[in-house]
């Protein structure tokens, strides 16, 4: 019996599964080689390709139970820049030095059961590096089930927590066992990005994984040893591929490929040396991106005096106006944004003294200064504005770039928050509403970076809103919504709910316009709570007592929610018993149009309106014009993963002939995202009801006598209500609204002052006729930054991968223009004599615009960079002369141009791609190989 059971327990002891965690004992230090690489490319063979590779020793401590040393020992980097196999790698001195340098110092781990805990640095030790110990330390991350050979678990790891599958292979009877795991970086929680510029661009998380652009895996094998003293890990290989596929090519139109290996190499008696200095905790394997300057997609600058830099750039970028150098003028604007993006509050001071009287500079200067987006260059601004250093045009355009290019977060909010409240803001209207319109914006981007949005800095927009409501100012209101919609926070819900008379019986006295107002504001907010804005929306569309434009706005947002078949099911059903025709034709049609639509994201939205019009009457299809419509354009191929759409919302009233609201965007899409690209709106309801009193007979009149009675009944705008504006209009730019202008009574008692009234516009005019008479000539050139669009995920070497865009724009122009008056007009002359005279007027006018985009696709640090670059340049350029002579007095105009003998580039279109590898240590000897071989 005794024998039974001790044969029993031997079965079980044998039959328990070995621990396969690795082990590192204490008093002995474990020697690996390392080798990883990355090679960034196209898929076919035979293309250039550029990478880097780094090999080195590794020596492993155990100090105590769960802390372990790592020593890296001979760091080699070596940069690839050619055709591969064939070509071999180069090694790269001097930045070997400089990873060295920070490799001299043991770093500190913790280390239990397989799982990597924190991380232990140098205090001055660069991202860059630590980020690579990341690496190296991501391939000792194993998770290991003990009765399970084959199994799927969220794993933390250098990317974040992704879905990981195992599969062991236990050979008991060598003692030894592989380990296989492998990772899809597509299902992540908590991945490890960076996006920037991207805030305006939606992704759609319900789109299927095919129509993903960035695709990306991968896989480790690991071999391990073990006895009854603990597992040995004696190597461990990893492969890493991303592919990229713009559009939709089957095999990706580029790829990543990153690889590790790792290999026992000896086991020694001798411990690491305890470091010398305190070593910080770094957080853990997740990859940390720098808090540093980010390198911008565009050639490495050595950077040593930033502002003795900015200042030869400058007068570079002046030499270059001159000569007419575009391609070198647009590299060296966004080499400026770069160093404008480092130097310090005091030294844009400094060139501001030296160039702000140099119009050319200062035109680049400013440009410079809105798209570089730092705090010291957003505090520049501010002060220059409070000092009234910038003309009202100057202050308008760079407030408007400054909030759109600036990067959010607590210190630059804090200073647009100033701007709200600055005295020279506030008297000048224009530049409060951009400043007010820009700040919800800001507070969008930043929130969109947090899961919860921070209630201070929503208070300043939900302030103007309370102070509004309660003077009665209906101005203040539609800014304070419009705000509040640029900013698109759900907790701004409540807010907009008091200026709706569904949900708060006060705001019926308000008027039609905000109530539009309000239920547009609540577009944005669908984008984080979607269910609450559509049953908001549904609300309001339902409520009979609300005006037919404010219901038909709710329908547009209600669409724009994508609401399910029972919800739109529910909108045909009350269609059959609306009062209101406008509001039946408007939904009608708008379904109709989203029944046709053919774009992947809204298949389901599309589906749910083709049942639901099945349900109205045919009738509602036959309805004119003079009802309220929706005009839809669009289409989406799939080759290309791309569509976009156009519509235009007809609102009309029952009382008028032609719309009295007028709505028109253009939408895009791409993958699984989409951009509202622009969108304008256009409301004149009581422009309508001024011309309906008027009781024109326009049947009877021709076009002409048509509008010259319009333009006289219009001088009825004095019995406009002062709170009602005759014409009200709006711009959106990427969804963020950037201008609207209200044209009421105060607007146009106003203009008519300064027409008829006593006003300076004569010495003006006088002024603007003697500058003309001594001739025009000159070269202007207005430089702009299009586009900054980047997305950063890390590998698994622990370098970061970079998919970038970024552009700038130029337009410039050269004219010489003489103009001749007969008779000569005297020194005291009244501009009423402008009508009696002869005009010879002599031009050579040359407008040039240029366009410059650089995509890149690799490793982009500032230490260095490899990958492919993609450099495309636009430029459209004509010649214009002529010779005109006016007559005032006869009113007649002869214009003659001659033939033109010079043979003009009048558009050119240029691309190239190619392979580069660039460091900073090295700037002059960039490496750069062509697409295709020689």
């Amino acid at each position: 019996m005794k024998g039974l059971i001790l044969a029993l327990v031997l079965a079980l002891v044998g039959g328990q599964k070995q621990d396969l965690e690795p082990v590192f004992h204490t008093g002995k230090t474990y020697l690996y080689g390392y080798e990883s690489f990355i090679l960034h490319g196209l898929p076919s063979r035979g293309l250039a390709m550029a990478g880097v590779r780094l090999t080195c020793k590794l020596e492993i401590s155990c100090v105590s139970r769960s802390d372990h040393l790592l020593q890296i020992r001979s760091p080699k980097l070596e940069e690839y820049n050619g055709f591969w196999p064939t070509d071999p790698f180069t090694p790269s001195l001097r930045l070997t030095e400089t990873i060295a340098a920070c490799f001299s110092q043991a770093f500190k781990f913790e280390y239990t059961g397989g799982r990597v805990g924190s991380i232990f640095a140098p205090e001055d030790c660069p991202i860059l590096c630590t980020n690579l110990v990341r690496g190296i330390l991501n391939m000792m991350q194993i998770t290991i089930k003990k009765s399970q050979n084959v199994y799927e678990l969220q794993e933390a790891g250098i990317e974040g927590i992704c879905q990981t599958r195992y599969v062991i292979q236990d050979d008991s009877k060598n003692n030894r066992a592989t380990i296989s795991k492998s990772k899809d970086l597509t299902d992540c929680q908590e991945k490890a990005v960076k996006n920037m510029g991207m805030a305006y661009i939606r992704p759609c998380p319900t789109c299927p994984l095919k129509v993903r652009n960035i695709k990306g895996t991968v896989m480790f094998t690991y071999k391990i040893k073990y006895d009854d003293s603990g597992a040995l890990m004696t190597s461990a290989m990893s492969e890493q591929v991303y592919q990229i596929s713009p559009f939709n090519e089957p095999n990706g139109a580029a790829f990543m490929e990153a690889r590790q290996k790792l290999s026992l190499v000896d086991i020694k008696r001798t411990p690491i040396s305890a470091p010398k200095t305190q070593l910080q905790n770094q957080g853990s394997l997740r990859y940390h991106f720098s808090g540093e300057l980010l390198q911008m997609p565009i050639p490495l600058i050595r950077i040593k005096n930033p502002d003795l830099q900015l200042t030869e750039t400058l007068r570079q970028l002046g030499q270059n106006n001159e000569e007419g150098a575009t391609k070198e003028a647009s590299a060296k604007f966004l080499q400026m944004v770069q160093l404008f993006r480092i130097v310090t509050l005091d030294q844009i001071e400094s060139l501001w003294v030296q160039f702000a009287n140099d119009l050319p500079q200062r035109h680049w200067f400013l440009s410079a200064i809105c798209a570089a987006g730092a705090t010291d260059t957003f505090r520049f601004l501010k002060q220059k504005i409070h000092d009234e250093k910038l003309n009202i045009w100057e202050a308008a355009a760079t407030l408007s770039l400054a909030f759109h290019f600036v990067i959010p977060n607590k210190q630059t909010l804090e200073v647009a928050s100033t701007f709200l409240n600055c005295p020279q803001i506030q008297k000048a209207p224009m530049h409060r509403i951009i400043v007010y319109l820009g700040y919800g914006s800001m507070v969008n981007k930043y929130c969109a970076q947090t899961s919860l949005c921070p209630n201070e800095l929503l208070q300043p927009l939900h302030d103007l809103a309370t102070e509004a409501t309660s003077k009665g100012d209906a101005k203040d209101m539609a800014l304070a919504l419009k705000a509040i919609g640029n900013a698109g926070e759900p907790a701004s819900i409540k807010r907009i709910l008091k200026f709706l008379p569904t949900f708060s019986p006060a705001a019926a006295s308000l008027p039609n316009r905000i109530h539009a107002d309000a239920v547009l504001a609540l577009r944005k907010i669908a984008r984080k709570d979607a269910a609450k804005v559509r049953e908001i929306s549904l609300q309001v569309f339902m409520d009979n007592t609300l005006a037919p434009n404010v219901r038909m706005v709710a329908c547009v947002v209600l669409f724009e929610t994508k609401p399910a078949l029972p919800t739109v099911t529910a909108m045909a059903s009350s269609l059959l018993t609306e009062p209101s025709l406008q509001v039946a034709s408007f939904t009608y049609s708008h379904m109709k149009a989203l029944a046709v639509g053919r774009i992947p994201q809204l298949y389901n939205l599309s589906a749910a309106c083709n049942i639901a019009i099945k349900l109205l009457s045919p009738r509602l299809d036959r309805l004119s014009y003079r009802y309220s419509k929706v005009i839809h354009v669009g289409d989406y191929s799939s080759e290309y993963q791309a569509g976009a759409i156009w519509r235009v919302y007809l609102m009309n009233s029952p009382s008028t002939m032609f719309p009295s609201d007028i709505i028109t965007k253009v939408r895009a899409y791409y993958a699984n995202t989409a951009t509202d690209i622009i969108e304008v709106a256009l409301r004149s309801q009581s422009l309508t009801k001024l011309i309906r009193k008027q009781n024109i007979p326009f049947a009877e009149y021709d076009t002409y006598k048509t509008l010259k009675e319009l333009g006289k009944k219009l001088l009825g705008w004095k019995e406009l209500p002062p709170e009602d504006p005759l014409v009200s209009a709006y711009v959106k730019v990427l969804g963020q609204e950037i201008a609207f202008v209200d044209i009421d009574k105060d607007a146009i008692q106003q203009t008519m002052m300064h027409l008829t009234g006593p006003s300076n516009w004569q010495l003006v005019v006088k002024k603007v006729v003697e500058e003309v008479q001594r001739g025009i000539s000159g070269l202007w050139t207005l430089p702009a930054m299009v586009a900054e669009l980047r997305h950063i995920v890390p590998t698994v070497v622990g370098v970061p991968l970079e998919l970038s865009l970024c552009g700038a724009a130029l337009a410039r122009a050269a004219a010489e223009v003489d103009i001749q008056m007969s008779p000569p007009l005297p020194d005291n002359f009244r501009p009423s004599q402008l009508l009696e005279t002869n005009m010879d007027i002599h031009a050579g006018i040359k407008p040039k615009t240029y366009f410059h985009m650089i995509a890149m696709m690799g490793i982009n640090t500032q230490y260095f960079q490899s990958g492919l670059e993609f450099h495309a340049e636009f430029s459209a350029n004509t010649t214009m002369k002529f010779d005109a002579r006016i007559n005032m007095k006869e009113k007649n105009v002869k214009i003659e141009t001659p033939a033109c003998h010079q043979e003009v580039e009048l558009a050119a279109v240029r691309s190239e791609v190619c392979a580069i590898s660039r460091n900073m240590e090295e700037v002059d000897s960039e490496k750069k190989s062509q697409l295709l071989p020689k």
